[in-house]
């Protein structure tokens, strides 16, 4: 979580926090909406929200503190919405600003705000830093009644459709053949995932679609598919699809009951690209935890795996640099860059399936084509942090695990932003390997700087 004395607001997703803690105590919000209207110079702006309890209140604090400090700005409440919703609705209707409070896939106690520009992208850190730098000068924060305009069905619609036209490029043949069960995790999608569906000409099995403000994630969702696995195989249905409580990142599970994750998504959408779209560049990028048996299926089939820092806006940046339209993250976050300016669940689970009936396979073959490595990540906490470029005795021994098994396996050790913790990701054909070094790093880094 963000630090007050840290002079801190964002990391890496936006703002997120415990609701009615500092970054989202009372005042912190007003004062953020003071920065806002300071800061973003526009006429126009649309928020929206998860079914978090708390989202309306911080909606109402958020527009009263742009309000009191710049009447310029017409702020429109766009209500429940997934976070792609608000970023595509963004760019489309011609709003300067789009504002999404979420805690994606956190518990129902936190939230959190992330913040799009018109052309749907996250402001940049150029602009955070702005945002902060006015939020620490601010004392006693400014507010004004604000007067919040809902959006009509017309705006909502432009997202709407736009899914819906995807799901227009699926065989209606196949379709009618295909049984699928849907996991809103209680969250931004309880609305339009089963209704684009349907129109697309599926009768989904739908589960958590009950939002009470309180039940975002639990137990359910991309981040639990217990429920789900149950549900696919009580069903008999093809594939099983979960989204996380705002509806940017999906999971997938087959009819046993195996995981589908974002690693899985990038394999097939890739090599659906590759056969069918020209304007696909053959650079797929993800981040430092993609697998490493997804790297090498994407190298046997001549297309370059770019890695980035863990977070999607790294995964974004990386993507414009290379003019790629592909990437995404093992948590599920995916982004298909010709059609969204983030990651999109609902759109992800249209193409993968729009991808698996191209390909006339079953998500059981997708899982078993893809062989990913086993990977072990161990979380350590610590008293101190040690700078690791300079930690001689860590860097010999992965010098020497890179020597002995760095064509099939890999290690990746960093930091936690937000917590006391060293993080150990060990990656290898062989869990052999895993389990040999892992005892051996977990034994240097806690008898050094362990808690």
């Amino acid at each position: 979580m963000s630090n007050a004395k840290e002079n801190r607001l964002f990391g890496t997703d936006g703002i997120r926090s415990a609701y009615g803690e500092y970054p989202l105590d009372r005042v912190s919000v007003l004062k953020l909406g003071n920065a806002v209207g300071r800061v973003l110079w526009g006429s126009r702006i649309i928020i929206g929200r998860d079914t978090r309890q708390s989202g309306e209140t911080i909606m109402r604090l958020l527009s009263s503190g742009i309000s009191g400090m710049s009447a310029k700005w017409d702020i429109y409440d766009s209500g429940v919405i997934p976070t792609p919703g608000l970023s595509f609705i963004t760019e489309h209707d011609d709003f300067d600003f789009g504002i999404m409070i979420t805690a994606s896939h956190n518990p129902w106690t936190d939230n959190g705000i992330k913040i799009f520009k018109g052309d749907g992208e996250k402001i940049p850190a150029r602009l955070e830093k702005e945002l902060e730098e006015v939020f620490f000068n601010i004392g006693e924060p400014v507010e004004l009644d604000p007067a919040v305009e809902p959006v009509g069905d017309g705006v909502r619609d432009i997202y709407r459709n736009f899914l819906t036209n995807v799901a227009s490029q699926l065989d209606p043949v196949k379709i009618k053949e295909f049984k699928i069960v849907l996991d809103c995790a209680n969250g931004a999608t309880f609305e339009e995932a089963p209704e684009i569906f349907k129109q697309a000409g599926f009768a989904p099995v739908v589960i958590n679609d009950a939002p009470d403000g309180k039940n975002i994630n639990r137990g359910c969702g991309s981040t639990d598919t217990t429920m789900l696995r149950q549900r696919v195989k009580k069903e008999k249905a093809d594939l099983g699809i979960a989204f996380d409580g705002d509806g940017d990142r999906v999971i997938m599970v087959d009819p046993q009951g195996n995981t589908l994750d974002g690693d899985h998504a990038l394999y097939l959408i890739a090599r659906y690209l590759l056969e069918t779209d020209h304007d696909f560049n053959k650079v797929v990028v993800g981040t430092v935890m993609g697998n490493l048996g997804l790297e090498k299926a994407l190298n046997q089939m001549g297309i370059q795996y770019a890695r980035t820092p863990v977070g999607d806006k790294y995964v974004y940046e990386e993507m414009k640099n290379r003019q790629s339209i592909l990437g995404g993250e093992q948590s599920g976050h995916t982004i298909l860059r010709a059609f969204q300016r983030t990651g999109d669940g609902i759109l992800t689970a249209l193409v993968f399936l729009e991808a698996l009936f191209h390909f006339q396979m079953t998500a059981g073959q997708v899982f078993h084509n893809l062989r990913l490595y086993p990977q072990v990540v161990k979380n350590i906490y610590i008293r101190e942090k040690r700078n690791l470029d300079q930690w001689d005795q860590l860097n010999d021994m992965i010098r020497e695990f890179d020597a002995r098994h760095g064509m099939n396996s890999r290690v990746l050790i960093r930091y936690s932003g937000t917590e006391p913790i060293i993080r150990v990701m060990l990656e290898s054909e062989e869990e052999s390997v895993i389990h040999e070094y892992m005892g051996r790093f977990e034994h240097l880094i806690k008898s050094t700087i362990g808690k």
